[in-house]
């Protein structure tokens, strides 16, 4: 027959294994879909994200010069025509568009996990390019970790 102290100590032995099983399950990080956009992916969209015309990125692209969208026509290049962008991050990073290539010239806008910005959200000039506006203004995405930046 085990003592009560045995006994008290294999309880709380088992009582102290399910806190951590409890903790670990209650510290990972779920999945979060944005609309209309791939588990694990960050989505740039020409016009509206219920569109069909998107790009779907699973990394950082530090160049969208020679990124097409996957639907419309092939000269379609996602540089300076990101008009609304989704975010279905499996990993909890932000999405972060820049107005030019390599992440520079500021930041244009961003999306948090599981979140989007569609087209009528977004500032625009009427000239892509000029850094004036956010809508037709992106070259590059960075995805970071949760950050103190006001994101969509």
């Amino acid at each position: 027959m085990m003592s009560t102290r045995r006994v008290g100590r294999a309880a709380a032995l088992a009582g102290t294994t399910a806190l951590l099983m409890a903790g670990g399950i209650a510290t990972a990080l779920p999945a979060s879909a944005g609309p209309n956009c791939p588990a694990g992916y960050h989505c740039a969209f020409a016009g509206s994200i219920e569109g069909n015309s998107k790009h779907a990125y699973f990394n950082s692209d530090s160049d969208f010069t020679n990124d097409t969208f996957d639907y419309g026509p092939d000269w379609m290049k996602v540089n300076d025509n990101v008009e609304a962008a989704s975010n279905s991050s499996t990993g909890g990073y932000e999405s972060h568009y820049y107005y030019d290539i390599n992440y520079g010239g500021g930041l244009v806008f961003c999306v948090n996990p599981g979140s989007s910005v569609d087209y009528y959200q977004l500032s625009d000039d009427g000239v892509p390019g000029n850094h004036n506006g956010q809508r037709d203004e992106a070259s590059s995405l960075l995805l970071r970790g949760t950050t103190t930046i006001h994101c969509f």
